[in-house]
């Protein structure tokens, strides 16, 4: 995808109401985007253009959101994907002592990494290093159960899992940045009396957090439907909620699942 043709998609994707003229502009989009695969929704879109809109601008957004990413070309995107993918598998393979032992189908794990031997000694700021990781972990296993099971359906290309596989590096990465933090952190007089200011931080951190996802899921609900990409963008927003003990009360959790989000049943 070229800078022009993004330009075109981005216009039309802000286009809240499409004439049937627009709709079918927007399928010769989607053709130069992925001629094979979008041969038979362009070939619909020129007889029925408004049935075929829900296809169009799915797709249309997932091209270019991975444009958006700075991917230009599907070998980019398929070096972007493998590259998460062996990140991943990596970190997968060390499970955090504090998570309970479960089947996992996609990644063997190898070893266990354990809390440092004076992890009650140290500040809360770091400690909670530890504690986000371990939720961290068990997310990132389950967006990468995910994205194996896309891979395994017939006709899978790698721009259908960029978006997956974008969560997985970014959920990785701070992953990563946590244990330095909290392997290299030496324990000093004065951390004591930075820990107060950390945990203001961290509060405040928490409490913006807290309302990105709550707004993410309020607008979900209010959409007519949600495509592939928008449910794990939600499913990604319930997930930080409980992650961080917030409550979600019985009538949004049964909306929730009505459209395939997982809640614990001691959570909904």
């Amino acid at each position: 995808m070229n800078n022009y043709l993004a330009e075109q998609i981005g216009r039309f994707l802000k286009n809240d109401k499409p004439s049937d003229q627009e709709v079918m502009d927007a399928a010769k989009l989607l053709l130069q985007c992925d001629p094979v695969r979008s041969r038979g929704i362009y070939n619909s879109a020129m007889v029925r253009p408004r049935s075929m809109l829900p296809w169009i601008r799915s797709d249309l957004k997932k091209y270019y959101d991975i444009h958006q990413k700075g991917l230009k070309s599907k070998d980019e995107v398929f070096l972007f994907n493998t590259e998460t993918v062996t990140l991943i598998r990596e970190t997968l393979s060390q499970r955090p002592v504090d998570v309970s032992e479960e089947e996992l189908p996609f990644v063997p794990v190898t070893g266990i990494r354990g809390k440092r031997p004076d992890h009650d000694t140290l500040p809360e700021s770091i400690q909670e290093c530890w504690n986000r990781n371990s939720e961290r972990w068990k997310k990132i296993r389950q967006l990468h159960a995910q994205l194996s099971q896309m891979i395994a359906r017939p006709g899978y290309q790698s721009c259908d899992g960029n978006e997956l596989c974008h969560l997985l590096r970014q959920a990785d990465k701070e992953l990563r940045k946590d244990y330095k933090r909290y392997d290299t952190f030496v324990l000093t007089p004065s951390a004591k009396g930075q820990e107060k200011k950390d945990s203001v931080d961290s509060f405040t951190d928490n409490l913006k957090t807290i309302q990105n996802a709550r707004t993410a899921i309020t607008r979900a609900l209010q959409r007519k439907s949600n495509t592939n990409e928008q449910l794990l963008a939600l499913q990604q927003s319930v997930n930080t909620l409980l992650a961080l003990r917030q409550k979600i009360t019985e009538k949004t959790a049964a909306r929730l699942k009505a459209i395939g989000i997982v809640i614990p049943d001691a959570q909904g």
